[in-house]
């Protein structure tokens, strides 16, 4: 019996054979014209994937489609085909062309702070396999081969292997590589199975595996379980059946943590992300991420374009929807931006930082964002904030965007600006912060890896990802603090919104929103409505003077 950890990424308990998907390698053959070649590799692969996310689209898995709709864009990519012809022209061979300018596209996007970006990273390497495997005459690797329901392991997963799979088959996803916000985890958490993944030393450790038991919300997998072990995990699939049974009659239902209500609200990154929000009933949007509307196409969104989806999402909902400005920064994330290279552009010229430098992006952005303000409960949210002069800076350019609307005679309302509190720096002065912003919400992801100094992305760093950690809880605790002295609203929008353990401590606390993926929302308001206020509070305390995670994890468990 051997028992590994890794990231947890989506919920849920299985038990069930082994099902190894090993990872075909592709043997790229020379061309006479590998340019030509590449060249219809990349329509080829792009109609595949189009294909792909059309069959996703009719088995009603949206998040999926979506996923393989953006890949089919970068299929297309100049950038990479721009990488790969210039490294030709350089001597190379194809295999080696494609290798590198994969990994440096990818590099790019990995080295990004945003979780929507670092998922991009895990994609173009996917779509330049795909070439790969085109070019080479290779058959795509499938899921199509198993027999019975199985926990399926892998090194990496792709959003094509995942997307069109018979979920019947599939009682869960391990695999070594991957982050909590990757594609795996979107699918998994949308069809409602277990994943867990960046489990370090996975593929080698399996050899002659056969039974493999996980848990999802620990993010721990034991092969070949011995029968007490075995017993322990089928109680807790058990456990977890019946909290969602449970949590089913909180669906959209307000709910308090003792006498204080608590909104439960929805994280969306497109418009599959915002139907099932409002098939959740959430209490709004907590996190509008707006990547998606700048990536993966030629030209920015115009400003008629962004109002639309503004709009379209404040006039869905009764509560507020929280809107986060662009987050794109790094080395040309987007092909019309032209960004000078930087040798750590995790944390380089992003988020707040980029604003200044493509005003007219960021004022199309303002003007949108303030017209449609005039129909709804809107809040704009700034990331990568640092210090309060970041926050001055954006409200210039609202003041700008206001001025313009005003003499073009367009109506628009007056949202309000708050900040994520993602940089240390902002919680560690979360006092004076509030002397410039009118709410917080803590992006527990980018906060605890930059409080933690550990790449979120990394299975091998997995270990200091939890945001559990004591560092990263007094960083919460203190803008929790900061904003009831001020009387503002405070909110968590990373993914420990969702962690039990995690969500019962911000509600100790003093956050009076956790805004979750959409599937986690009414196992989240279960969890606050049934939450027994004083014992957690006193949990609180002895949380934030323990010295691991694992130790906060042992104490709340309990409550659980």
């Amino acid at each position: 019996m051997t028992e590994l950890r890794g990231a947890a990424a989506s919920a849920g308990v299985a038990i069930g054979p082994m099902f190894f998907l090993e990872t075909v390698s592709a043997e790229i053959p020379d061309f006479d014209d590998p340019n030509t070649a590449f060249e219809a590799a990349m329509v080829s692969v792009k109609e595949a994937l189009l294909d792909l996310s059309a069959k996703a689209k009719d088995l009603g898995r949206d998040d999926a489609a979506e996923i393989l709709n953006a890949q089919s864009v970068m299929a297309e990519d100049p950038m990479l085909l721009d990488e790969v012809s210039s490294r030709l022209n350089e001597g190379k061979t194809l295999a080696v062309a494609l290798t590198e300018s994969r990994d440096h596209i990818a590099g790019m996007l990995a080295s990004m702070s945003d979780e929507y970006l670092a998922a991009r990273a895990h994609d173009v390497r996917e779509v330049a396999d795909r070439i790969g495997r085109q070019l080479a005459g290779g058959d795509v690797p499938t899921l199509a081969d198993i027999s019975v329901p199985s926990v399926v392991v892998a090194g990496a997963l792709t959003a094509a292997e995942t997307a069109t799979l018979d979920p019947e088959m599939v009682l869960g996803f391990v695999t070594q590589d991957g982050g909590p916000t990757g594609h795996v985890a979107v699918i998994a958490r949308s069809l409602g199975l277990p994943a867990i993944v960046g489990i370090a030393g996975l593929v080698g450790a399996i050899a002659g595996t056969t039974t493999v038991a996980m848990d999802g919300s620990a993010g721990t997998i034991v092969l070949d379980p011995d029968s007490e072990t075995l017993t322990s995990y089928e109680t807790a699939a058990e456990s977890f059946r019946a909290r969602e049974e449970a949590a089913a009659q909180y669906r959209g239902q307000s709910v308090t943590f003792g006498d204080r209500p608590i909104r439960i609200a929805a994280n969306v990154a497109g418009t599959a992300d915002l139907e099932a929000a409002i098939e959740a009933q959430s209490d709004g949007v907590g996190l509008y991420r707006t990547e998606f509307l700048f990536l993966d196409r030629p030209n920015p969104p115009t400003e008629d374009e962004q109002f639309e989806y503004y709009k379209a999402a404040v006039d869905a909902f009764d509560h507020p929807v929280v809107v986060r400005t662009f987050d794109i920064g790094g080395d040309k994330p987007a092909a019309y931006l032209d960004i000078a290279p930087e040798e750590n552009p995790f944390l380089g010229v992003r988020g707040v930082r980029l604003y200044d430098l493509f005003p007219d992006l960021f004022h199309t952005q303002v003007r949108a964002l303030l017209r449609a303000a005039a129909f709804g409960d809107l809040w704009v949210m700034i990331p990568m904030i640092a210090t309060n002069e970041d926050v001055r800076l954006v409200r210039r350019h609202f003041d700008m965007g206001r001025s313009a609307l005003t003499e073009a005679g367009v109506a628009f309302g007056e949202p309000k600006l708050g900040i994520m509190v993602e940089v240390p720096s902002a919680a560690l002065t979360a006092p004076r912060m509030t002397a410039d912003a009118e709410f917080f919400s803590i992006g527990t992801n980018d906060l605890t890896q930059y409080t933690m100094a550990a790449d979120r992305t990394s299975g091998t760093l997995a270990g200091y990802s939890d945001a559990a950690h004591p560092a990263v809880l007094r960083l919460c605790a203190m803008t929790a603090s900061a904003a009831r002295e001020a009387g503002m609203s405070v909110a968590v929008c990373g993914s420990a919104g969702a962690d039990p353990v995690t969500a019962l401590l911000f509600a100790a606390m003093g956050i009076d929103k956790l805004s979750v993926a959409p599937r986690s929302i009414d196992q989240t308001r279960s969890l606050i409505a049934n939450a027994d206020p004083g014992e957690v509070v006193a949990v609180l305390d002895q949380a934030l003077d323990a010295d691991s995670a694992e130790a906060v994890r042992l104490l709340v468990a309990p409550l659980l």
